[in-house]
């Protein structure tokens, strides 16, 4: 299937990223271009996220576009580049910020722009969840505890039930949540007299541009008493929530070594005694949207230890220890915490995690979670890097360049791959897929491959292909390609059929012809209802389904513009792989293929306005405006990309 558009309307489409969403931003001492979330007022409209930038530098990267869209796509290459110049690729980048909305003591929210805290700080909860994360799970700060002596009598009292005073207080650049209890114990050996013995304070401080939370808590013992053995306690509760997400990866560093940590039977494990330097909580999920917690004590030597308690073999309560041995009437001890909740974490990233915990200037303004759309942007910079060995470029990429693309590419590249699985016992795992992102990655790697030779990329890509196919389902659950436990959606599925249309090309085996004959036959046309503010809405689009567990179907179809976009690439894909000879179709698959292309192009076309000379597709049938996820994948499934790639396959590298 042909290009869709004329170069006039093709242009103007480009046009509204360049004048409408092209953004340039302060990084790492430089200018740096990036495209924002949308145009239209909103509060995340200035956001620029990497996986956005990411399409548009593939559709940017085609050579019949880079004479007139290079220098663009140079510039936002710029963006990837220093989104991850570590390794981490870090999924967003924004303006600092910090908002309290609702001054409420008892019923507060602070947003920053990485997070936003909420709670009932009279009864000692703060809640932290990630802005625009993936599952919006959040972490609870409670259920604290404190420990000491007064002469021979041992205390172990509850922080909450405590509560005297609390409250939130602006203050330069941020603000400061906190809550103080009121210690009393009953001491005296024959006549017990219960008496206040000590004043205990948590403070949690939220710092504009700074997305760590410092955790500060301070023991001040009163006039005239004597604390012996004292434990100071910073929880975590309520982490057992989502049983198909357990914060399973769980890992200590102390001494400057990290380990794996497991939870065995017991009803409190000891994970750590002793200095401990971080404390890493990461769930079982797909890297890009695992949540990750990871916790630096200020003072690593005044941990005493790490406890845990598991439910139903999951964990949920996590206690640090700080010590003290003594305090005298007056005196006050202090334990100080840093801690960075992440959405999109893996443990590959363990030391960058404790480098940001030290010191987060470098991160300026970007979001410390992983990136969602990891195979997007390998596949943007393998994109390059395939014209370029190619010859397709004129004037040519500079080798420098080459260099510089290609290194950052296999540093991410293994990262993507480790955080799968790859070098385990396990292998790579289904439940760390997220579907889009794999069948981006292993797009890229047929450019690689194809680029270099080097079969360490066939390699992967050959295991990749392997875990892919694990993921179509049966034709009676819908035959569609989708994530264990989740249901099918169409962009996901699409994605997957594009992939093996471009492996086939680069990888024949003989199981990709009827896995794409059923990825065709599982989508199909019909009538799907999307429930809006204003009630249900139907339309007519192309679906795919899934069983849900109660034996029901549900569907996803093309309500949002994007997936009608990545459908059309996909069947204009499948059908290039047709014409090769890689991919054999018959009549009534072609057909299908070009039903399911022109129900797409008929529902886009709807969607399509002037906007001061340019033209944006809106993000859905419903919506006044456009974004920076639509703009470029509809544009990639109108200007057939992958053709361009075809003919380069011709073309001795």
């Amino acid at each position: 299937m042909a290009e869709m558009l004329r170069a006039p309307e093709r242009d103007r489409l480009i046009a509204y990223l360049e004048r409408h969403l092209l953004r340039s931003l302060p990084l790492d001492g430089r200018e740096v271009a990036a495209l924002r979330e949308t145009h239209v007022p909103m509060a995340t409209s200035e956001w620029c996220w990497t996986g956005d930038t990411a399409t548009a530098v593939e559709l940017l990267a085609q050579p019949g576009l880079r004479s007139r869209w290079g220098k663009l796509s140079d510039r936002l290459t710029e963006l990837l580049l220093a989104m991850g110049q570590g390794p981490l690729l870090m999924r967003r980048v924004s303006a600092a910020e910090c908002r309290i909305v609702q001054a409420d003591p008892r019923d507060f929210l602070v947003v920053t722009a990485t997070h936003q805290f909420t709670g009932d700080l009279s009864k000692g909860i703060l809640r932290q969840t990630v802005r625009e994360a993936p599952n919006g799970r959040p972490v609870h700060y409670t259920g604290h505890m404190v420990e000491f002596r007064i002469g021979r009598q041992r205390f172990c009292l509850d922080v909450e039930d405590a509560i005297a005073e609390f409250g939130v207080q602006p203050q330069p650049g941020g603000a400061l949540l906190f809550h103080e209890s009121v210690l009393k114990a009953e001491v005296g050996m024959l006549r017990k007299t219960t008496k206040v013995v000590g004043r205990l304070r948590y403070e949690y401080r939220v710092t504009a541009g700074d997305p760590r939370l410092q955790a500060t808590v301070t023991l001040r013992a009163e006039p005239g008493v004597q604390l012996t053995r004292i434990r100071l306690t910073t929880a975590v509760d309520e982490l057992s929530g989502e049983p198909l997400h357990p914060f399973s990866q769980i890992n200590v560093t102390a001494g400057g070594q990290s380990r794996a940590v497991t939870l065995g039977a017991e009803p409190l494990a000891t994970l750590q005694t002793g200095a401990t330097e971080l404390i890493s909580l990461i769930e079982e999920n797909t890297p890009g949207a695992a949540l990750g917690l990871h916790i630096a004590p200020a003072t690593p030597a005044t941990v005493y230890s790490v406890k845990a308690q598991p439910r139903d073999g999951r964990l949920h309560w996590l206690l640090l220890r700080h010590a003290c041995d003594s305090l005298g009437g007056g005196a006050q001890f202090q334990a100080v915490e840093q801690r960075l909740l992440t959405a999109g974490s893996a443990t590959l990233g363990l030391p960058a995690y404790a480098d940001l915990l030290r010191d987060p200037s470098s991160l300026a303004g970007r979001d410390p979670g992983l990136t969602a759309d990891h195979g997007v942007a390998l596949n943007a910079v393998a994109t390059q890097l395939l014209h370029a060995a190619t010859r397709a470029y004129d004037p040519p990429l500079p080798e420098p360049r080459r260099t510089e693309l290609r290194a950052w590419y296999d540093r991410h590249l293994d990262l993507f791959f480790a955080a799968l699985g790859e070098g385990s016992p396990e292998g790579l795992r289904g439940s760390r897929v997220y579907l889009r992102s794999l069948a981006f990655a292993l797009i890229s790697l047929t450019s690689l491959h194809r680029a270099t030779g080097e079969e360490r990329y066939g390699a992967r890509l050959a295991r990749g292909l392997d875990l892919l196919l694990t993921l179509q389902r049966s034709e009676e659950e819908g035959g569609a390609f989708a994530e264990p436990g989740h249901a099918a959606y169409l962009d996901n599925h699409a994605a997957a059929l594009l992939a093996l249309a471009r492996i086939s090309l680069r990888w024949p085996d003989p199981r990709l012809q009827g896995a794409v004959a059923r990825a065709i036959a599982a989508i199909r046309i019909g009538q799907q209802e999307v429930p809006t503010d204003g009630g249900l809405h139907a339309l007519e689009t192309p679906l795919v389904r899934s069983r849900r567990a109660d034996g029901r179907w549900e569907e996803d179809g093309g309500f949002w513009s994007f997936k009608l976009g990545l459908l059309m690439r996909a069947c204009s894909a499948v059908a290039l792989a047709q014409q090769q000879g890689a991919l054999v179709l018959d009549a009534a698959t072609q057909q299908a293929l070009q039903t399911l292309q022109e129900a797409s192009f008929r529902a886009l076309r709807g969607r399509v306005k002037e906007v001061d000379g340019t033209l944006e597709v809106r993000t859905s049938p419903l919506a006044g405006e456009g974004n920076a996820a639509t703009q470029p994948t509809v544009l990639l499934g109108l200007t057939a990309p992958d053709a361009a790639t075809i003919r380069q396959a011709a073309v001795p590298a």
